[in-house]
């Protein structure tokens, strides 16, 4: 049997995946982009903003919220500790509530309490700090805003060099999902999009659950399977081919 025709389905399910991923970022550009303009005209002016000067990326985020949302669960920006003249954690994220009406996240920056939300070690916002680059952290149970099975994607923020924070969504996983399994079950084998520890985002086959754990080697791909990277800021995130062998959990 011709490899063409496999290797072409094979390139068209990772542009579904990656146009996807983008049209996320698309959204979350136009919030990032909002905020360092209005950091730059503070700067410009000796001033560092304050958390209300914050409140006009609202109508962006509840714009991009209520507007054709089909996966969407909260969009907006969460600051560097200090960055802001009138305190030292913040983040300008909206969320829907309710019969799918949009309002401010209330999370609890009081590090004294037993629900002090310390945002500073998380994944999302310690890679996008670290490496100046966007991500895609999850599949991960959302304790703190919309209780789902998420992923977060985020975007690094900068103004003349300086780290602000970071600009992002939190995408509901089982509704992404839709977008990506059509690309998946045009490949002719098993196959799962997993991240970069192994947790299966999407698959093409019921046996595999998002969430769940393959098993990944340290180095190569796993015997009898192709492994393919996305490509650009998403290889972190990889398509797994079962070409002769059972895909492998990793229960440990």
């Amino acid at each position: 049997m011709s490899t063409e025709p496999m290797a072409g389905r094979r390139q068209a399910c990772l542009r579904r995946i990656e146009a996807a991923l983008d049209g996320v970022f698309d959204d979350i550009e136009r919030i990032a982009a909002e905020l360092e303009r209005l950091w730059e005209g503070q700067a410009g002016l000796g001033k560092a903003p304050v958390s209300a000067d914050l409140k006009s990326l609202r109508t962006l985020a509840d714009d991009r919220l209520t507007r054709d949302n089909r996966w969407v669960l909260g969009t907006g920006v969460v600051l560097e500790p200090g960055v802001l003249a009138d305190c030292d954690m913040f983040c300008e994220w909206r969320h829907l509530v309710g019969e799918g009406k949009p309002a401010q996240l209330d999370l609890n920056f009081n590090r004294s309490s037993d629900s002090y939300y310390n945002y500073r070690d998380m994944p999302w916002f310690t890679q996008p700090r670290e490496t100046g680059r966007r991500v895609v952290e999850g599949p991960y149970i959302d304790l703190y805003g919309q209780d789902a099975y998420i992923l977060t994607f985020a975007r690094p923020l900068q103004c003349r060099g300086d780290f602000l924070g970071i600009a992002g969504a939190d995408v509901h996983l089982g509704r992404f999902e839709r977008i990506l399994v059509p690309g998946l079950l045009q490949l002719e084998h098993d196959a799962l999009l997993v991240n970069a520890s192994g947790r299966v985002i999407a698959s093409n086959t019921p046996g595999w659950l998002p969430g769940e754990r393959f098993r990944m080697p340290d180095q190569g791909s796993p015997p009898g399977c192709l492994v393919t990277p996305l490509a650009g800021q998403h290889a972190h995130w990889q398509l797994v081919e079962s070409l002769d062998s059972a895909l492998v959990r990793d229960d440990g």
